[in-house]
């Protein structure tokens, strides 16, 4: 009898404990969505910098380069994000094409962003250094990437 009621109380806490775990932050260890995202973009840097074995004078240009180019363009993803997102649950055809263009607006910005940021590489850097960021950022998408699938391993488990 005993084992029947320690049986029901563990059963009835269960759900409680797992309400529990799913009721915390996935990144406790950050304040804020932008505190996150800024010691990502910080990891970033450092990813790219060691890639590119840049000189003091180099790194102090490209760090620059880097933050202003990683502001204006998460600037445009947010703006394409916020035109994505409907008003009402059944958008009018007036609310698709604002958001169409407002895509269509933002890509090309950020196309324009990526050329110019380039341009101001090349007068940093030499080119060899410039092909090394783009072997780099390959690199560390693949690792972002990697490193996200390995998370949902271990939250599935």
């Amino acid at each position: 009898m005993k084992k029947i009621i320690l049986l029901l109380v563990l059963a009835m806490s269960l759900p409680m404990m797992a309400q529990e775990k799913c009721d915390k932050p996935k990144h406790e260890h950050h304040k804020s969505r932008a505190e996150w995202f800024a010691q990502m973009r910080e990891k970033k840097l450092v990813f790219l910098v060691d890639a590119m074995n840049l000189t003091e004078t180099e790194k102090a240009a490209f760090t620059v380069l880097f933050e202003k180019n990683e502001t204006e363009t998460s600037e445009c993803y947010r703006e394409m994000r916020v035109a994505k997102k409907f008003k009402s649950e059944e958008p009018t055809e007036e609310e698709y094409k604002n958001a169409v263009k407002v895509v269509r607006i933002q890509t090309l910005k950020i196309a324009q962003l990526r050329a110019d940021y380039l341009e101001e590489l090349e007068k940093i850097m030499p080119a060899e250094k410039i092909y090394k960021l783009y072997k780099a950022e390959e690199a560390y998408k693949k690792l972002l990437i990697s490193d996200m699938s390995r998370n949902k391993r271990v939250e599935k488990k």
